[in-house]
């Protein structure tokens, strides 16, 4: 890891996420309600945008009492509403449709960002093995900072992406769970070190990769989509969860509906 595949890693998971936000008027100022993660997908019948359940129900709700409230993907301005393809609330995955004019422009955030795709010979990938190697970048809401407003509705936002190279400590039919074990982890010294008290539910939406590793040869694969992250324990939601249409499959416990 310090000798350079924790950089490339990290890295990988960066080209892949982008930051999603919504944003109001304040004060005839912009002002950030809330944010998630995001990333856009292609399991071999053109790509489509994923994010967590819960990010889209919130923006919903901050449209709801913010009529004006804009969501921004990247640097991109995304009607979710209008583009929904399937969102469920038990796995907490949401999907959405993609014109293929913004296909560009989302794919160009930041530097350049790259479809996720993954090395899986057919969809649905292989969930990762438990006490095997997965990693992520996300976007914490602390790691969020608005630069000066300068006018003319250009909103400017720098983002902090929060990134962990870890194992599988749980793999079940429906999620993986990841606990941190901060006695044994190390910091690779690639940014300075995130504090302990970041919260960071702004993770939510960004791809957990599964690393592969066979004969040698290093690849990757979407081992799923984080719904809940602490400092402590991560969880996502399986990849098998989504068809390459974006639609969702039905989660197996009909009960896990009750009271959402």
């Amino acid at each position: 890891m310090r000798g350079g595949l924790a950089e490339a890693m990290r890295n990988i998971a960066a080209n892949y996420v982008m930051p999603i936000c919504w944003i109001t008027a304040h004060d005839r100022k912009p002002l950030i309600l809330d944010n998630g993660s995001a990333f856009l997908l292609d399991c071999g019948a053109g790509p489509f945008l994923v994010t967590a359940n819960h990010v889209y129900q919130g923006f919903l709700a901050a449209k709801n009492e913010h009529p004006d409230a804009v969501c921004m993907v990247g640097d991109v301005r995304f009607d979710l509403a209008d583009r929904h393809i399937a969102s469920d609330s038990a796995y907490d995955v949401a999907t959405f449709r993609v014109a293929h004019d913004e296909i560009g422009k989302l794919a160009n955030y930041a530097n350049g960002k790259i479809i996720l795709m993954g090395s899986q010979a057919s969809w649905p990938p292989a969930p990762p093995a438990i006490d095997h190697g997965v990693f992520f970048v996300g976007f914490p809401g602390d790691g969020r900072e608005m630069r000066p407003y300068r006018g003319n509705s250009l909103v400017e936002i720098d983002w902090v992406g929060y990134t962990a190279l870890a194992v599988a400590s749980g793999v079940s039919a429906t999620d993986i769970t990841l606990v941190f074990d901060h006695e044994h982890d190390f910091d690779v010294g690639l940014r300075p070190r995130i504090p302990s008290d970041w919260a960071l539910g702004g993770c939510s939406g960004a791809p957990l990769l599964t690393f592969v590793e066979q004969r040698g040869i290093f690849s990757w694969r979407l081992g799923g989509i984080i719904y809940e992250s602490s400092s402590l324990i991560l969880k996502a939601s399986r990849a098998d969860c989504l068809n390459p249409d974006g639609t969702l499959n039905r989660y197996p416990d009909p009960m896990a509906y009750r009271g959402r």
